[in-house]
């Protein structure tokens, strides 16, 4: 298996330059780029299945050896990861092949899409914290082009603020690497874990880490980087809105996690309290962003905020428990933000608008659409037995069992507004007063919506088997050592 992990970068790259090259012929690119979206999906299940028994593949880059070559690394995290971008991406690309019309430049879509899985799975899978600075790079020229897409004039003003933010956070990503590098000689993270661990949790450590948590914030939309999510949530393309939302934001949390986990450990203990404290404002922030909303894009980018802070605080706690909450979070989120957001292109599709004022009465006109996100909606409200009440109970209950009262008890209080928005929301979108004509849609767009919001069913249904997981993740990231005998022992 390790031999298949360059396929994870390669595969989508080539992909993208023959859809590229084929650009002039509409259904020739969308059939290639489905295949393409299916062919990576079935290399991830297939890397998700070989990692079960805690197997860890790593290929090694050329000939340099251990720590200087380039090592592409999978375990049961990366793995998961990797499969959750593919079934979204995948998805969201089936959208898109109904959703854009003739005039919407699709023609460019499709290799940008992979050009954008390219540079996530490449940071899912990287072994060294240069690279995942590069693949983040590749990640974020793609988002660029991605938001500003429609070439509309707020659409082009959210994506040069997009642009200016994550350019001054990869500025100080190359700072932190710099003052990494400075005190231990490598960037490595398996040599990074060992070094790391050796100079002990210094000031200047500490300060180091601290630099990359609030790199990765902006990345995954932490108080007080969030700033740019509501804006490229509600004015990007509905299927560019839903990897955002699904994928682009958990390779911050992704980040966060390799570094409480592997790379700083120590460190991060100096300064729980402060992630602890981001991590629940960003909760509070999201949950009130969304009750002045009227956009239905715009609520969901604000109850996007929200859930992060779940995924981070659940991180913050810094023990296994805390962890396996944050996978399964994760995981679940993913699915599930992803499904409301095309929920919210598909009725946009149905009714011309995203005003829940002007689509309201959509349960007696569009019942099965309305039903899709009222599935979502339930789940992000945290009703049982759907996906989302197990998330926030495996948090709540980590929180609790760390000894964590007063700021599990506020994160708890906070559950209130978000069941709160989400039924007020549906209320409104479903039982409102009807406006306007409901027209129709694909298929695909509605079988693109369906395929993710059932999994609002089924991960609450199997939470069990996936907190089970979670758990096995969790283990592995606690016990690293493995991992870095497999990164020094890489042939």
């Amino acid at each position: 298996m390790s031999g298949l992990l360059p396929l994870f970068v390669a595969g989508p790259l080539a992909a993208a330059i023959v859809l590229f090259l084929v650009k002039g012929r509409a259904r020739l690119q969308e059939g290639l780029s489905l295949l393409a979206l299916a062919a990576n999906l079935a290399l991830a299940l297939a890397l998700l299945r070989e990692t079960a028994g805690g197997e860890i593949f790593i290929h090694r880059m050329g000939f340099w050896p251990f720590p200087y070559g380039i090592l592409l690394a999978a375990d049961r995290l990366a793995a998961t990861m990797l499969c959750l971008s593919a079934a979204v991406v995948g998805a969201s690309g089936l959208f898109a092949c109904s959703y854009l019309s003739e005039d919407q430049r699709r023609e460019v879509f499709h290799p940008l899409l992979h050009f954008l899985l390219m540079g996530i799975q490449g940071a899912f899978a990287t072994g060294d914290i240069f690279n995942l600075f590069v693949f983040f790079e590749v990640m974020l020229m793609a988002t660029y082009a991605l938001l500003g897409f429609y070439h509309d004039l707020d659409q082009l003003e959210m994506a040069l603020k997009y642009t200016c933010l994550n350019l001054i956070a990869s500025a100080f990503f190359l700072v932190g690497v710099t003052m990494l590098y400075a005190q231990v000689g490598t960037v490595n993270m398996a040599d990074l874990a060992v070094k790391v661990r050796a100079v002990g949790p210094t000031p200047m450590m500490a300060l180091t880490a601290l630099t990359f948590v609030s790199v990765f914030s902006v990345k995954a939309a932490i108080f007080p980087m969030h700033l740019w999510l509501p804006s490229a949530h509600s004015l990007s393309p509905t299927p560019v809105s839903a990897i955002l939302a699904g994928v682009l934001v958990k390779v911050g949390v992704y980040a966060i996690l390799r570094c409480a986990t592997l790379i700083f450990p120590a460190p991060f203990q100096r300064i729980q309290t402060l992630l602890i404290g981001l991590a629940v404002v960003t909760i509070l922030f999201g949950a009130l962003g969304t009750l002045p909303q009227r956009n239905l894009k715009r609520i969901l980018a604000y109850s996007t905020i929200n859930q992060l802070g779940y995924i981070v605080f659940a991180i913050a706690l810094l023990n296994p428990a805390g962890w396996a909450a944050a996978v399964f979070y994760a995981v679940g989120h993913a699915f599930l933000k992803s499904s409301l957001l095309l929920g919210a292109g598909l009725n946009q599709k149905l009714t011309g608008t995203v005003d829940l004022d002007e689509m309201g009465g959509l349960m007696t006109r569009a019942p099965f659409s309305t039903l899709l996100l009222l599935t979502g909606l339930l789940s992000l409200a945290g009703i049982p037995p759907l996906a989302g009440f197990f998330s926030k109970l495996f948090v709540l209950q980590a929180g609790f069992a760390q000894g964590a009262y007063l700021s599990t008890g506020i994160v708890l209080a906070a559950g209130i507004l978000s069941l709160y928005y989400n039924f007020t929301t549906y209320q409104r979108l479903a039982w409102g007063t009807p406006r306007g004509e409901v027209g129709g849609a694909p298929a695909g767009m509605y079988a693109s919506v369906a395929f993710l919001a059932a999994f609002a069913v089924v991960f609450g249904l199997g939470a069990r088997w996936l907190h089970e997981w979670a758990q096995l993740v969790a283990a592995q990231l606690a016990s690293p050592e493995p991992y870095i005998a497999a990164m020094r022992n890489a042939a």
